[in-house]
């Protein structure tokens, strides 16, 4: 044990420091504040501030926290311990951009809802409306059909069909359909027409078609409509429209080809439209 120095007598012992006793220091106030700004739901809307400079402090200071720059303060809502941080990468729509939203979906569903019922065919059914006196009636009215005989020459032979010049003939090559087929053999001075000659309604409209193969090969109505093509290695089609007259009540259908062009082929001739004399 150290013997006390005597009364009087010098101390050569180094002196002791004063204990400086400092006060507890918040430090996490301010990790705390970030903490509360980050998980608020609404703080994209916030201003971006700069954070104050840090400022050293001393050994006897405490720490404060920097004001909230603007002067005023507002309550921060209730976190909720279970929602987690806010989410980020979907921005917020406005009011108007809702509304934008809201109206734009409303007309696509109009728009498909249109759409849909274009699609869905009427239960009504149309009822067509007699012709008139006087008026044609079309080949897709009620009773018609192909009034021809033998229009494709499945028989055999040309019957009832009659060929000037050259007399024409039922051939099983080449054909369009079927077995047989027409052949007209023209020349230098004659065409090889073979035609038929058929009972047909006053003012009533009829379509003739055939296939035709063959170089300047003609189809048609005597005195009326014809049409031609020029096919020399294949069957290629045609169609015609023509109108009876008033009181016509029989038309004289032909096929040829032109002067020597060689042979022609016809298969499956057909006029469509009603049959039978008498008026309309």
């Amino acid at each position: 044990m150290p013997t006390p120095p005597e009364s009087g007598s010098p101390d050569d012992r180094p002196a002791l420091e004063p204990i400086r006793v400092l006060r507890p220091r918040r430090t996490d106030a301010l990790a705390q504040l970030l903490d509360e700004i980050r998980q608020d739901k609404d703080y994209r809307s916030h201003e971006t501030a700069a954070a104050p400079v840090p400022h050293t402090r001393t050994g006897g200071e405490t720490a404060e926290l920097p004001p909230v720059p603007g002067g005023s303060t507002r309550e921060l809502p209730a976190l909720d311990s279970d929602a987690g941080p806010p989410p980020v990468g979907r921005p917020r729509l406005g009011p108007g951009q809702r509304r934008a939203a809201v109206v734009i979906t409303v007309v696509a569903a109009a728009v498909v809802g249109f759409g849909c019922a274009l699609l869905i065919p009427s239960d009504t059914d149309a009822t067509p409306a007699a012709p008139s006196a006087g008026t044609s009636t079309a080949p897709s009215a009620v009773g018609a059909v192909d009034i021809l005989t033998n229009p494709g020459f499945e028989s055999g032979s040309l019957a009832p069909w009659t060929c000037t010049g050259n007399p024409g003939s039922a051939v099983s090559s080449p054909v369009h359909a079927g077995s047989k087929a027409l052949q007209g053999t023209v020349s230098s001075s004659d065409n090889a027409q073979c035609d038929q000659t058929v009972a047909v309604r006053p003012n009533t409209t009829y379509s003739l078609s055939g296939w035709i193969r063959g170089s300047h090969v003609y189809l048609g109505v005597n005195g009326g409509a014809s049409t031609w093509t020029t096919s020399p290695s294949e069957y290629s089609p045609l169609t015609v429209s023509f109108t009876t007259g008033a009181s016509q009540t029989s038309a004289t259908i032909y096929v040829h080809g032109w002067y020597a062009q060689g042979r022609y082929y016809a298969d499956d001739i057909t006029l469509v439209g009603p049959g039978g004399g008498g008026g309309a």
